[in-house]
């Protein structure tokens, strides 16, 4: 059944639809969420923007260390016969549960629950059901794989970001969250990274994991530490706020960068790059823009 699927999607395969999924499926993938996570929590709505960040990284989370435990091939590597894969640099991992699909459902049903506007979640939910579609056509998961992606992504949408949101009205609470969170994905981070250089485990198995633990990480030791020193406000004028985007955009790709550049080992490396990537952008440049007038204190 789950073949027949792949297959009449393969049947229909043309030029046109071949763009048109490579295209869907880049809205599924860590890029344009980024950019738009950096617009809503610095310039539109901070709370809301970190609890989307937190729902869908916790949903990747939780799908990579389920790809780590089931190790399920994808499509075109049971079949190559039959399955031609496209976009094969995003197939990084293994197939059960997709993580494109994952990724899609929990952040824009995130940005669809959190901010109800109703043209907001009319694009959220085409593209919840087109991303597992463009998935599945391009040949690199199977029909269950987008299901149980777009299940735990809607789970992390509807139950996890209205709690994350609600977490941060407590002081108190958001600091402890944020500190045990923290710790505890850049531990496993760390581990597998290290491991990972060392050749012990298996990187189709671990590496994504070690990428979304490192962003995860960053983001909530940063937001631990703007909280705590910094508490800048999302609000100001539109030049402003063009401005602060820009220039924030802009030193994240240039952190990211530098870091990534950086003589060690591979993945060693790509931890401080993901790590680092998600301090600068909750906390190390929303600290130097309230120090030069790009931003508010709360």
């Amino acid at each position: 059944m789950q073949l027949d699927i792949l297959l009449f999607f393969q049947s229909i395969a043309n030029p046109f639809l071949d763009v048109l999924m490579n295209l869907v499926s880049m809205a599924g993938e860590i890029i344009i969420p980024l950019f738009i996570i950096l617009l809503v929590y610095w310039c539109i709505d901070k709370k809301r923007g970190y609890a989307v960040t937190l729902s869908m990284l916790t949903a990747l989370i939780t799908t990579q260390i389920v790809k780590a435990i089931v190790r399920y091939p994808r499509p075109f590597m049971v079949y190559p016969e039959l399955i031609g894969g496209g976009r094969l640099e995003t197939a990084t991992g293994y197939s059960f549960p997709s993580g494109h699909s994952t990724g899609a459902s929990s952040f824009y049903g995130s940005l669809a629950v959190l901010f109800r506007s109703r043209i907001l979640r009319a694009i959220a939910i085409i593209l919840i059901v087109m991303v597992p579609v463009s998935r599945m056509y391009l040949g690199v998961h199977w029909p269950m794989d987008v299901l149980a992606g777009t299940i735990i992504g809607l789970v992390s949408a509807f139950m996890l970001a209205p709690m994350f949101l609600r977490m941060q009205e407590s002081r108190e609470s958001f600091l402890a969250f944020t500190a045990i969170y923290g710790i505890i994905c850049a531990a496993v981070s760390i581990l597998t990274a290290i491991l990972l250089d060392m050749g012990i485990i298996e990187a189709l198995a671990f590496s994504d994991l070690s990428s979304n633990t490192a962003i995860a990480a960053g983001a909530l030791i940063g937001g631990n530490i703007e909280k705590r020193y910094v508490d800048f406000t999302s609000d100001g004028s539109r030049g402003k706020k063009i401005a602060r985007y820009l220039a924030g955009a802009v030193s994240a790709i240039a952190v990211t960068v530098i870091l990534i550049m950086l003589p060690l080992p591979h993945y060693s490396r790509q931890f401080l790059a993901f790590a680092g990537l998600g301090l600068w952008v909750t906390a190390g440049y929303p600290a130097i823009a309230v120090k030069l007038g790009l931003m508010e204190r709360a």
